[in-house]
């Protein structure tokens, strides 16, 4: 029996680096990983961010431990976001995520779209 799809696959790998040049890797591809990620809205940047964080642990570190305002830079977060980044007190990536979510609430109650 055939298959219904067919996949064509790259004769060469496509890597991209997730973080901003020169804190990335290196790779390829980084430039439209950043240009790709800049158009998009705050929410899906801080999400990104989120992410990022789950997978890299120096940029878990970065977000947590140090609150280091470069990484924010690299993600174009708005001077508002910061600043409610900067009040939330968690010591675990989950507890962060939890308090940015929580902060989201009055407004989605509200019907507005602020970030936070």
């Amino acid at each position: 029996m055939q298959s219904q799809h067919s996949y064509s696959t790259s004769s060469s790998p496509i890597v991209m680096d997730a973080l901003p040049w020169p804190t990335g890797s290196g790779f390829a591809g980084t430039d439209v990983w950043q240009q790709h990620s800049l158009s998009q809205s705050e929410r899906e940047r801080l999400d990104n961010l989120m992410g990022l964080a789950l997978l890299d642990q120096d940029v878990h570190a970065r977000l947590l431990v140090q609150r280091d305002p470069s990484l924010l830079d690299a993600f174009d977060l708005s001077e508002d976001m910061r600043r409610s980044l900067s009040t939330i007190q968690a010591s675990t990536l989950k507890e962060f995520a939890q308090a940015i979510v929580a902060a989201l609430m009055p407004y989605r109650e509200c019907g507005t779209s602020a970030a936070l």
